[in-house]
């Protein structure tokens, strides 16, 4: 009985001290911070949204400045108008104009944004070019963005 009470207590000591020892290891070398985690991806963020100057005062401003790039078949210059993704990045629309240029449809997509609609501000920091197909439907809605930290209207969706 003795021996069995002994190991008892030797495992439950052991499992203790292993138990412990590993929260300690894990506090100390492989904790993940999840708060220091989130304020770099903030401070990467705001830097690269001040960083991100292309773009007008106004949304008009804007729409002009991409119409431009699209004339001059600038994919570069005309994806720098659109707002950062998560990835802090504009791949994707640099992708999607280039995939218009390829198609031959820059020129139409250039004439056919410089002939907006109906605009006007959705809410505060926002603001809507509507456009419409010939039979009075909405075809495309443009979504601008303020930047506020660079002070500038980015196109958020297109």
């Amino acid at each position: 009985m003795n021996k069995r009470l002994f190991l008892f207590w030797g495992v439950l000591v052991a499992m203790v001290v292993v138990v412990g020892g590993s929260y300690l290891i894990w506090n100390k070398y492989f904790k993940y911070d999840l708060e220091k985690v989130y304020q770099e991806a903030e401070r990467r963020y705001v830097e690269a949204m001040t960083a991100d100057t292309y773009g007008g005062k106004t949304p008009q401003e804007t729409l002009d400045m991409f119409v431009e790039a699209l004339r001059a078949e600038d994919i570069e210059l005309a994806s720098k108008y659109f707002m950062l993704d998560e990835n802090l990045s504009r791949e994707k629309w640099a992708n999607l104009l280039a995939n218009v240029k390829d198609r031959g449809f820059l020129g139409k997509m250039s004439n056919d944004l410089g002939n907006y609609g109906d605009a006007g501000d959705v809410m505060e920091g926002y603001y809507t070019f509507s456009y419409y197909n010939d039979d009075g439907t909405v075809g495309l809605q443009m979504i601008m963005r303020f930047n506020s930290n660079a002070g500038v209207w980015k196109i958020e969706s297109l």
